[in-house]
């Protein structure tokens, strides 16, 4: 598995904070990537750990090379976090909520970099993300899954623009508007199937035990 990990396949989760050890400094996972992966001495890879530091926008590299988690914000922490996932020049890039913890413009930041970093390595990304301003900015191709299945996949501006199932319409109506005024975010009516459901559920199925689900839970209610 550590053939793959790093080399072939990076990750980059949604919290900074639970991705490093705070026991260690940060760019102690840095140098043990790079010399897992690569063949460099101690010195070369923590020269190359500095290298990655300054390419994602970390200043001060000589000094906060050494340092820990709670000297820096998380935004820089996440910095840290893409150039661990970067630093083995993996093929694949999995990104989960990648942006999630982040204020707005630091994710913007953030966002901008992640493309910049990928596109000039060829690197893949997966990213799975709710928000669809993300998916808007970056994805090629967008796959909707709903109740653990495929829902909907398209090219991104397809799939954005025209979606064709309740959870792609639920997601997209969720962004908040600037242009207009609405009392609450548009919902998907009914409920999620439970976990325990047949193996082999169709969507279809999971659409029509969600609204009988919602049906007898008003007749319950006209009834108490």
């Amino acid at each position: 598995m550590e053939t793959v990990r790093g080399r072939r396949v990076g990750a980059i989760f949604q919290d900074p904070l639970t991705s490093l050890n705070p026991l260690f400094r940060v760019g102690d996972p840095l140098s043990e990537t790079i010399r897992l992966h690569a063949d460099l001495d101690k010195a070369q890879a923590r020269a190359r750990a500095k290298e990655l530091m300054r390419e994602v926008g970390i200043s001060a590299v000589e000094e906060r090379i050494d340092s820990y988690l709670h000297q820096f914000s998380v935004g820089v922490l996440q910095r840290v976090v893409i150039a661990l996932a970067l630093c083995a020049e993996p093929e694949l890039i999995v990104a989960d909520e990648a942006t999630a913890a982040l204020d707005v413009s630091i994710r913007a930041e953030i966002t901008a970099l992640f493309k910049r970093l990928c596109r000039e390595r060829g690197t893949a990304v997966l990213l799975g993300t709710h928000d669809m301003g993300a998916i808007a900015e970056t994805a090629d191709r967008v796959t909707v899954m709903y109740a653990g299945r495929l829902a909907e996949m398209g090219a991104g501006d397809d799939v954005i623009r025209r979606p064709r199932h309740p959870e792609t319409t639920g997601l997209m109506g969720s962004i908040p508007s600037l242009r207009k005024e609405v009392e609450q975010l548009q919902m998907i009516p009914g409920l999620m199937p439970r976990l325990d459901a047949p193996a082999g559920l169709s969507l279809q199925s999971a659409m029509c035990l969600c609204r009988a689900k919602v049906s007898d839970a008003s007749a319950a209610d006209r009834l108490g």
